[in-house]
């Protein structure tokens, strides 16, 4: 009986591990794969690197993701993170990634400026007289 007492509190600790860690871990895992069976052309996502899309074509391994127009670009259907929107794929071309909308040349203005503003000004080169090599020089007290 005194046995049983010692080894309660140890079973109590696996309990809430596996109560606290693991089983919320399975949760979320399930979740995801069960986001990645939904997953229909027209939807846009977003991947675990970042980047954004709309879903163009999908088979049971990959998804073919729209990132811009007419580029698309093959993932593994694992990559995909989260839905962030549901287009219906019959509306799909209609929020088609086009670069000739105003706000994309709004943008396209502000990364030149940007460019030019974070371009390194032209130094010369300081003239070095040599003192700086005699503390590296063997022998050297300096």
């Amino acid at each position: 009986m005194n046995g049983l007492a010692g080894l309660l509190p140890i079973l109590l600790l696996g309990v809430v591990f596996w109560a606290m860690l693991i089983r919320p871990q399975q949760r979320a895992r399930a979740n995801q794969r069960q986001m990645q069976t939904q997953l229909s052309p027209g939807d846009e996502v977003s991947t675990v690197g970042g980047i954004y899309g709309i879903v163009r074509d999908i088979d049971d391994a990959t998804v073919d993701l729209e990132i811009s127009e007419d580029v698309i670009v093959r993932f593994d259907r694992r990559a995909v993170n989260r839905i962030m929107r549901d287009i219906p794929a019959e509306q799909a071309d209609q929020y088609r990634i086009d670069g000739d909308d105003e706000t994309a040349d709004h943008h396209e203005d502000e990364t030149e400026h940007a460019a030019a503003d974070s371009a390194p000004e032209a130094t010369a080169e300081p003239e070095l007289d040599g003192s700086h090599e005699a503390a590296d020089a063997p022998g050297s007290t300096r």
